[in-house]
């Protein structure tokens, strides 16, 4: 539909602020690369845009940068300090600044970068389905040429869908919310689960369970940094193990699951995953990596249902 005279004009428009929220904990480097794509992203006529950046360091490692960009950027940035460590503490400062005056809030994490595009085409999505919440896909970026069995199996790759697909959950690294939906719930991200990761999941599946609409949107591209201390086995597999904690641990906490379900399945996938990594004369390496992380996935699985969470962000990749 073309535009009207006073759209082409820009006046009589009614402007939905979005709050892009970012938190960051020791990369300065990724954050001046995100911070530099947010200032040519393509804005709709009807949006404006804020920056908010938490620093999750207590050393304010992100300060100088924050400050520089403010000083010259296209749109408002505010800067806020989180001193206790974990990402739902970082989540829930930029909550705190953002909502009091967001019609929108839109989260992307501090290793990526999101096409021209993005924020346009998840608004764009956000209005033609009346959605609560859009999400789209992360694509990964490797800063050194990956091993080829690391490419083979796929190990960075994430689901993607039709645009307009519902989805159950949503996370982070790629979402816009609508600030309405903040309203209807009793708390945000659950800083229980400071450095385990996981908590975008647990907030979304509550999200979700309230009834709201969780609507995809396949154009609204992000790319994610991979750097070479999570292109090694040993990374994947501890990731897999996190992720059967935390999941683990929402389905008790959800009550979606029984503990004895939790570790029947977590014994299956141990099974099928020992089965799968003793294949490697077989089928070669990247199946044989697939089965370590399904047994550590299994393994994590039963770890969560008796209340165990990894402390993955412990450690900080990409600094």
């Amino acid at each position: 539909m073309p535009l009207s005279d006073s759209q082409a004009r820009g006046d009589e428009v009614p402007q939905r602020l979005v709050s892009v929220c970012v938190a960051t904990c020791g990369r300065p480097a990724g954050l001046a690369n995100l911070l530099g794509a947010l200032e040519v992203l393509e804005i709709p006529i009807d949006a404006k845009l804020q920056v908010v950046v938490v620093d999750n360091d207590a050393s304010e490692s992100a300060r100088a940068i924050c400050d520089d960009v403010a000083s010259r950027h296209a749109y408002p940035l505010k800067y806020v300090v989180e001193k206790r460590r974990g990402i739902p503490f970082a989540r829930n400062a930029a909550l705190a600044a953002a909502l009091p005056d967001s019609d929108f809030v839109a989260f992307i994490d501090d290793d990526e970068t999101p096409e021209t595009d993005w924020l346009a085409e998840l608004l764009r999505v956000q209005r033609y389905y009346r959605a609560d919440v859009v999400t789209g896909p992360c694509i990964p970026r490797y800063l050194e040429s990956p091993p080829r069995w690391l490419v083979e199996g796929g190990f960075h790759e994430r689901p993607r869908h039709p645009t307009g697909t519902l989805r159950g959950v949503a996370f982070t690294h790629n979402v816009l919310v609508r600030a309405a939906v903040f309203d209807s719930l009793d708390s945000y991200f659950d800083e229980s689960m400071a450095l385990n990761g996981g908590d975008d999941e647990e907030f979304f599946t509550r999200v979700f369970a309230s009834g709201f609409q969780i609507v995809w949107a396949d154009n609204a591209i992000v790319s994610e940094s991979i750097p070479t201390s999570r292109s090694t086995v040993r990374w994947l597999v501890r990731r897999s193990f996190r992720v059967g904690t935390s999941s683990s641990w929402m389905q008790l906490k959800h009550r979606s699951s029984t503990k004895l379900r939790l570790l029947v399945h977590g014994g299956y996938c141990m099974v099928k995953g020992a089965a799968l990594a003793l294949s490697l004369p077989l089928n070669g390496r990247a199946d044989a990596v697939e089965g370590l992380r399904l047994f550590s996935y299994g393994l994590g699985r039963i770890a969560g249902s008796s209340g165990h969470l990894h402390q993955e962000y412990r450690v900080v990749h990409g600094a």
